[in-house]
């Protein structure tokens, strides 16, 4: 049964039940056949990353891993307020940096 319906079975599925029931004589040739599949495919998908990256290395020799991204500090955290403070609704004229944003809502 368990070659049967090889794909439709989660192997996690079969373990728990084999452990259970006390199935593992019954279970282990399967467990032994899926981690065999498991093995291969990681060993080939870690060859196939390695060419991968060894590929992009030869087309692209420029080291661009030491530079910024988008060319400089762009994130709106590092920035701070880009420039004079804007007329603040806030008492007394103090701002928190953030700029407001025009919603069409105006306070009475």
């Amino acid at each position: 049964m368990l070659y049967a319906c090889y794909d439709l079975i989660r192997p996690d599925v079969i373990m728990e039940i084999s452990w259970r029931k006390g199935l593992h004589d019954f279970t282990m040739p399967f467990m032994i056949n899926f981690l065999c599949e498991q093995t291969r495919a990681i060993e080939t998908l870690k060859k196939d990353n390695e060419e991968r990256k060894a590929r992009e290395k030869a087309q692209n020799p420029v080291e661009q891993d030491n530079g910024p991204i988008l060319g400089g500090s762009r994130l709106m955290l590092t920035q701070g307020p880009g420039g004079p403070a804007p007329a603040s609704p806030m008492p007394y004229g103090q701002s928190n940096g953030i700029t407001p944003q025009a919603t069409g809502y105006r306070a009475f």
